[in-house]
């Protein structure tokens, strides 16, 4: 499998400032000093050793910009290249200074058949420096397993579920359907597909638009009582909470949804499943929650 984990996203705010604020406070990332080739403004919040997992850049609107997903190797990097180029999708390669801004040895740049951008890199490089949450003692899930995942839009639905398997090489953990999520609409589709490692799922296709184009990002800790206060420091931060505490179906993880500072939905989660994908046998599932989770998303 060419793809081993979410590395790490990129937002455009137009007050990036906002988001240090939140990303410290609220979600427990630490700032660090941003690589050399970043623009002016740009901020890196960290969630382990990396030097970043979240690359907030100023812009002119408050959007998702692009996911950053992880080869294994050189060697990796070069046939998801390939695959890319074949398909069509391979936007450019990175410079070497674009690379290092990612604190990367490769970079390219592509688009997916529903119009997300999303960038492929490897050779990431750890920071000297111990991550250390501003809230104490707060510890991620994340190392080989990337910074958890990323829920899409997909409106281009088959075409978009096809390139990310048979391109990118994602295998498929579940495909959930729910009913519409207004009257006349067609029912709901998410796909959720594994990258080369043990979390259930690094990407999910979902077959609606979402407005900050992305329908969310998820972010893992180690026990529940660090979901639950930043839970009461969302609330304290009057951060729109748009999915009340519940347990996923699929991947077991308890979790809540807030919105992040230009609209980025942010689930917060403990408990999710990890999986010997050699030994495993695709669901099709038609409920997303064992309990829990009253969802009220924006459009």
């Amino acid at each position: 499998m060419a793809i081993a984990s979410l590395s790490y996203v990129r937002l455009e705010m137009r007050e990036p400032a906002d988001w240090l604020w939140f990303g410290e406070q609220v979600l427990g990332f630490a700032s660090r000093p941003a690589e050399g080739g970043t623009v002016r403004g740009t901020l890196c919040l960290a969630m382990d050793a990396m030097p970043f997992r979240y690359l907030i850049e100023p812009g002119e609107a408050d959007r998702f910009a692009a996911a950053g997903w992880e080869c294994a190797d050189a060697d990796a990097f070069g046939q998801s290249v390939e695959a890319l180029r074949e398909a069509g999708a391979l936007t450019r390669l990175g410079s070497d200074v674009e690379a290092g801004s990612r604190g990367a040895v490769g970079l390219a740049f592509g688009v997916d058949p529903s119009g997300n951008a999303f960038e492929l890199c490897h050779g990431r490089t750890v920071n000297e420096a111990s991550f250390s949450s501003p809230i104490d003692g707060l510890r991620f899930v994340t190392g080989a397993m990337g910074l958890g995942h990323a829920v899409l839009p997909a409106p281009e639905f088959e075409a978009t579920d096809a390139f990310y398997r048979e391109v990118l090489g994602f295998g498929v953990s579940d495909e959930l359907t729910l009913p519409p999520p207004v009257e006349g609409a067609p029912p709901q589709r998410i796909h959720f597909l594994h990258a080369d490692n043990p979390r259930h799922h690094s990407v999910g296709l979902y077959n609606f638009p979402a407005p900050s184009g992305v329908v969310h990002l998820m972010a893992e800790v180690e026990t529940l009582d660090d979901v639950g206060a930043c839970l009461d420091r969302a609330k304290a931060a009057e951060a729109p909470i748009v999915a009340s505490l519940g347990r996923h179906l699929n991947d077991g993880m308890v979790s809540f949804y807030m919105l992040a500072p230009g609209g980025i939905p942010i689930e917060y989660g403990y408990d999710g499943r990890q999986f010997d994908w050699s030994a495993f046998e695709p669901t099709r599932s038609t409920a997303g929650d064992i309990w829990g989770h009253e969802y009220n998303f924006p459009g």
